[in-house]
């Protein structure tokens, strides 16, 4: 039943505990946070695009940088020099909006045990979660995207091939697998930290051999240094392998997350809307735009389902936030490497 209708003021019970409310868990949405945590060290003057004006402008904005300019090398000096010029690229932003609605109703609120403050909360958390998991969806697309396609030096893995492009540790190497995604890593010339985003089930290897102190004669945890690991079960896992780790290096990956001026500069009383922001809930935005209208509805044919007059006020919400995904191309490889540990 719809409008929080097992909670109207027919029964006045008691209340859940909001930590107790598990039915509004939240994902710890790892490929979002890889991608926000070094943004403003991967684009240079970052909040250029937060304060853009207009979305039109935010459309056409792009990302420039240096490429590699591989040339041969001569084995004798020249009396007429001829070097070629280096090569740069410019890399194009697509900007997706995500957005969610929500409504609170005056009379519904009076005639609850939930009240106003507390079904707003709610609310908010639910387009939160919503929109929360489309953009891990996107994060994982991006990254799919990006994926090396060349078998680069694997000595210590098996190149899976065209089309899926990843590669597969074998179940007998288990104890190493981050330690062999690092040093093939490196033999690729990755020689900074990595961000780790892994499938949910490749956390019961990591807390196994975290849990192996200096005194084991097994101890692992010299695998753990170097590294940001980070947890999202928004990765398709295939049912032959235990977990999947997208690899980069840090520094490689950056979002660019974006609300309009109007919301940033709190355009209020336009019309019946409002027009601000607010800090992301899940703390992994700068922010996100709140656009709230007022209006008077019919509620009295709602039945227990609003308990409401014929003149009802309501508060019609939409949470709001713009995001771009952002990774390097670069001309020997791609930035991502994807690594799969085997059931066998």
């Amino acid at each position: 039943m719809a409008h929080y209708a097992n909670t109207v003021l027919l029964a006045a019970l008691q209340d859940l505990q909001d930590q107790a409310n598990k039915d509004l868990r939240a994902p710890q949405y790892g490929a979002t946070r890889a991608f926000n945590d070094y943004k403003r060290n991967v684009i240079l003057n970052f909040d250029a695009f937060q304060n853009e004006e207009a979305e039109p402008d935010l459309r056409t904005r792009s990302v420039d940088y240096l490429r590699r300019d591989s040339q041969s090398v001569g084995t004798s000096r020249a009396a007429s020099l001829t070097g070629a010029m280096g090569t740069s690229t410019r890399d194009n932003l697509t900007f997706v909006t995500y957005s969610r609605e929500f409504t609170l109703s005056d009379d519904n609120a009076r005639n609850n045990t939930q009240g106003a403050a507390k079904q707003l909360a709610h609310q908010i958390r639910n387009a939160r979660l919503d929109i929360g998991a489309s953009i891990e969806t996107a994060a994982i697309t991006k990254l799919e995207a990006f994926l090396n396609t060349v078998d680069v030096s694997s000595p210590m893995s098996t190149w899976s091939g065209a089309s899926t492009y990843y590669n597969s540790v074998a179940n007998a190497d288990e104890d190493r697998y981050f330690n062999i995604i690092e040093a093939e890593m490196m033999m690729r010339d990755y020689n900074g930290p990595l961000q780790l985003i892994n499938y949910g089930t490749l956390n019961e290897l990591k807390y196994w051999q975290t849990a192996q102190g200096a005194a084991n004669s097994s101890n692992l945890q010299f695998q753990y240094g170097n590294k940001t690991m980070y947890t999202s079960n928004s990765i398709t896992n295939s049912s032959d392998h235990i977990g999947t780790t997208y690899a980069v290096e840090e520094n490689s990956l950056a979002l660019v997350d974006w609300i309009p001026a109007k919301n940033r500069n709190s355009l209020l009383n336009h019309g019946d809307f409002d027009f601000t922001q607010m800090p992301d809930p899940f703390g992994i935005f700068d922010r996100m735009a709140l656009a709230t209208q007022y209006k008077v509805q019919d509620s009295s044919s709602g039945g227990s389902d609003i308990g409401g007059n014929t003149q009802d006020a309501v508060w019609l919400y939409e949470l709001s936030i713009d995001v771009a995904f952002f990774i390097p191309t670069i001309t020997t490889q791609k930035l991502v490497n994807k690594y799969v540990l085997s059931k066998t």
